[in-house]
């Protein structure tokens, strides 16, 4: 399969049976793929003809998130300018919850390399189905790490909220204190 310029992959939230026809039609489709991570659940069911690379290295390296994303950009776009390009895939969707994929597509435009958007199923969907929530009139779908860097939620009380992200106890305790300034302790999450 032809993939000059970028294509941005989601593999969706983890489970391979969630993969869109399109995101599996590419994965047999083409020889070589670049995971920002190989923590992700569906790698291990990944077509074995694939040559996968990842930037877990850059998580090991980098001093902050900030620092990894700008790399990942950046050698993500290198790669883009390659006659043969790259699809560099993600966890749920290139655009949810992910720092990734807006930029390098807002780039490549910018750089006028071609990009193409391989939707991916988000971790939302999966957890409303699970919590028997429908996000319409109102849901709030807060990131962790800014939910923990404020002093109040963003959000009414009233209004139900997914956080998201919340990858470490450290940050599990920042979101917790910043939703007690307008929750009660015994309030249910």
């Amino acid at each position: 399969m032809d993939t000059a310029g970028i294509a941005l992959l989601g593999l969706g939230p983890g489970n391979p049976d969630y993969l869109t026809r399109e995101a599996w039609d590419l994965l047999n489709s083409t020889s070589e793929i670049f995971l920002r991570t190989r923590q992700h659940p569906v790698v291990t069911s990944l077509p074995t003809q694939l040559q996968i690379s990842s930037f877990d290295e850059l998580y090991e390296r980098a001093g902050s998130f900030t620092e990894v994303y700008s790399q990942i950009v950046e050698q993500v776009l290198e790669l883009g300018k390659r006659p043969a390009g790259i699809v560099y895939a993600v966890p749920g969707h290139p655009f949810v919850a992910e720092a990734t994929g807006p930029e390098i597509a807002r780039r490549a435009r910018l750089e006028g390399i071609p990009v193409r958007v391989i939707e991916g199923l988000s971790f939302v969907e999966p957890t409303l189905s699970l919590l028997g929530l429908d996000p319409f009139p109102q849901l709030a779908l807060v990131d962790a790490l800014e939910l923990a860097a404020m002093h109040v939620p963003p959000f009414p009380p009233s209004m139900p909220a997914i956080v998201a992200q919340i990858h470490s106890p450290a940050v599990a305790t920042e979101v917790k204190l910043t939703l007690m300034s307008i929750f009660p302790d015994e309030h249910p999450v």
